[in-house]
């Protein structure tokens, strides 16, 4: 009994004290890194405008619309709207008005402008009358904008071109000669959601894109939308 006792505290001395665990190894933290910008498509540019019966489309390389102007909606919203694809103008114009033409604002990228009509609350045009009384028109003086831009007609007619070529595939009625001025017009373009030829007093007036030739030239000078073929404005 006495031995059993001692090899019992024998072993109960001999016990050993487990050693504290280590605390853990905190993870390694990676090195910061910049994080890397996402790559963006560049955002298009204008290439060409396009001068139609019822809007003026600014496109890409591509053909992609990035801006369409029809000219029945508010004229002002449409400058601002320009700036922001074809950059700052080169210069603004005013016109008093008359008894054949409202006043009028211009603003010029140097060979293409947009005119906003200041209509009178009493000609304020309502209906289908504002097809033919538009909000602004467009006009093209050169066959590009100072910054570079190409502008044409929907069927690629530019200022410069000669004006028997545009118009020798014209019906008859939409040429026409200004004995009193010298000038020369021809429709180039009509509109299709609304008639491009009404009557009035007795004759046909084709209204849309008009290519004028002024006088002394062989070569289209200008090139106006909305317009009827031959009138005061």
């Amino acid at each position: 009994m006495i031995t059993l006792i001692v090899l019992a505290g024998a072993l109960s001395a001999c016990t050993a004290t487990p050693p504290a665990t280590p605390p853990a190894t905190p993870p390694a933290i990676p090195p910061t890194v910049d994080p890397v910008p996402f790559e963006t498509a560049a955002a298009a540019e204008p290439d060409r405008i396009l001068i139609g019966a019822e809007t003026t489309d600014v496109v890409d390389e591509d053909g992609t619309v990035l801006l369409s102007l029809r000219y029945f909606e508010n004229g002002d919203e449409a400058v601002t709207a320009a700036i922001n694809i074809l950059g700052e103008p080169q210069g603004t114009h005013h016109q008093d008005g008359s008894s054949h033409y409202p006043e009028m604002d211009g603003t010029s990228w140097g060979g293409f402008d947009i005119v906003v009509n200041r209509y009178s609350s009493e000609a304020m045009p309502t209906g289908e009358a504002r097809w033919y009384k538009p909000a602004y028109s467009v006009q093209a003086t050169a066959a590009s904008t100072d910054g570079g831009i190409a502008i044409a007609s929907v069927d690629e007619i530019r200022v410069g071109d000669a004006f028997d070529v545009a118009a020798e595939d014209q019906d008859t009625n939409r040429v026409h000669f200004d004995d009193a001025f010298g000038t020369r017009s021809v429709a180039l373009d009509l509109p299709t959601s609304f008639p491009g030829i009404i009557a009035d007093a007795g004759m046909e007036l084709p209204y849309g894109v008009i290519a004028v030739s002024d006088q002394g030239s062989i070569d289209i000078t200008r090139i106006v939308a909305p317009k009827f073929l031959f009138s005061l404005t």
